[in-house]
């Protein structure tokens, strides 16, 4: 006589609820952990940029959620500059750029806005910013400190002569540090706190000879 087993619809069903529960939690997980990096990120861009100039520029751009990257602590990174500048001779004229962070702001009626902070030692040197075809372009600031506003355009960048403690003696001149602001195209006013207080931030972390003085207001 042939067995029928009552009990297999109810496992069939248990089991499809069970998958089911099984593949929602791992949504939610995924997306959990998607947000939790993202606030992570955000935190770290609050250390590089400054917490009230980061929520200054999101809401400029009429900003909604903000997905934030940030590979590196600001201490990680000043150590990756720091060896760098360790080992650099005078012949070498390539250089590393880091991303420090980046903000992926939604924009309305598709698309992104992007704010993204950039730092590397820089192939120009102290020297090379008397000369004609880069003092059209960038304006010193003080004896330690350059700015380039490439007018017009939705970016700044910023040289700081930054001495590392073990590093070749003429690195200070000769590898000065760049910092880099792209924006969606912020008032220039933002972009330089942002830029400003990335380089401040750059500067103690690194602890540069010659405690090279990095002001609020970079254009006047």
């Amino acid at each position: 006589m042939l067995m029928v087993n009552r009990s297999l619809p109810v496992l069939v069903i248990f089991g499809s609820v069970l998958c089911s529960l099984v593949l929602v939690g791992c949504t939610e997980n995924s997306k959990a952990d998607k947000e939790s990096k993202s606030f992570t990120g955000l935190q770290v861009c609050d250390q590089f940029l400054g917490a009230e100039n980061v929520r200054k520029a999101v809401d400029s751009v009429d900003g909604g959620d903000v997905n934030a990257t940030a590979r590196n602590l600001p201490a990680q990174l000043a150590a990756a500059l720091t060896r760098e500048a360790e080992k650099w001779s005078i012949d070498d004229l390539l250089y590393h750029p880091y991303s420090a962070c980046r903000l992926d702001i939604p924009a309305d009626g598709g698309g992104t806005h992007v704010i993204q902070a950039q730092v590397k030692w820089s192939a120009l040197t102290v020297d090379s910013m008397s000369e004609p075809k880069y003092a059209k372009s960038w304006r010193q600031v003080n004896d330690q400190v350059f700015v380039e506003p490439q007018a017009g355009q939705p970016i700044m960048r910023l040289l700081v002569a930054c001495g590392v403690p073990g590093a070749a003696p003429e690195q200070e001149a000769e590898l000065p540090l760049q910092m880099t602001i792209m924006d969606p195209g912020l008032a220039v006013e933002q972009r330089q706190a942002l830029l400003s207080t990335f380089a401040r931030t750059l500067v103690d972390e690194l602890a540069c000879t010659g405690d090279p003085v990095v002001p609020a207001q970079l254009i006047r």
